[in-house]
């Protein structure tokens, strides 16, 4: 009659690989450290990653481009819709005629003393097409430097060419203050 010590035993070892192979098909690689240029990356299997999280990092690496000290203009450009872009009426919104127009930020010159920039996504949303835009997704940007006030933005992002790209951008303005959530509101009322 075989032991029960060593029944429990290879049970144990068999659930420890079986756990053991689970968290490793998970991933468990940790996002790579960037410079505030790039777009965060999900990190793990890019294909598990939530729409919300993909909605989040599109809209916060869009507001980093557009924050920085001088801009990063072609990563603004590529985060918007081709619509959003200001050259749309004369080329149909390429990324080359945006970097052209929007060339003026790039000659920003960088504050060293400043604080650095962060940047909080929140409150990912359907929002109901408006005047000007399609229905889709809004998000609250959250920026901040260390001591000064916080502002923020109501973003709407739709999917094009399968990347989540931001399609209208509207100041939250002191009105709304009184609410911690005003995207809906700020996106139709301006859009």
């Amino acid at each position: 009659m075989p032991d029960r010590t060593d029944a429990v035993r290879a049970a144990c070892l068999a659930t420890t690989a079986v756990m053991t192979a689970a968290l490793t098909a998970c991933g468990s690689a940790e996002p790579a450290p960037h410079d505030g240029r790039s777009a965060p990356q999900p990190f793990g299997n890019p294909t598990a990653v939530s729409e919300d999280v993909q909605i989040a990092a599109a809209a916060e690496g869009f507001m980093k481009a557009w924050m920085l000290d001088p801009a990063d203009v072609r990563s603004m450009c590529e985060h918007q819709t081709k619509a959003a872009r200001p050259n749309f009426t004369d080329d149909g919104g390429t990324v080359e005629g945006c970097v052209a127009e929007r060339k003026s930020l790039t000659e920003r010159t960088p504050e060293p003393q400043r604080a650095q920039l962060r940047f909080t996504v929140d409150h990912v949303q359907d929002v109901n097409a408006s005047r000007k835009h399609p229905a889709g997704k809004g998000v609250l940007a959250t920026g901040q430097r260390d001591g000064a006030k916080p502002f923020r933005y109501a973003l709407r992002l739709i999917k094009e060419d399968g990347r989540w790209r931001v399609e209208q951008r509207e100041d939250v303005r002191s009105r709304y203050d009184h609410t911690a959530d005003p995207v809906a509101d700020v996106l139709w009322s301006m859009g």
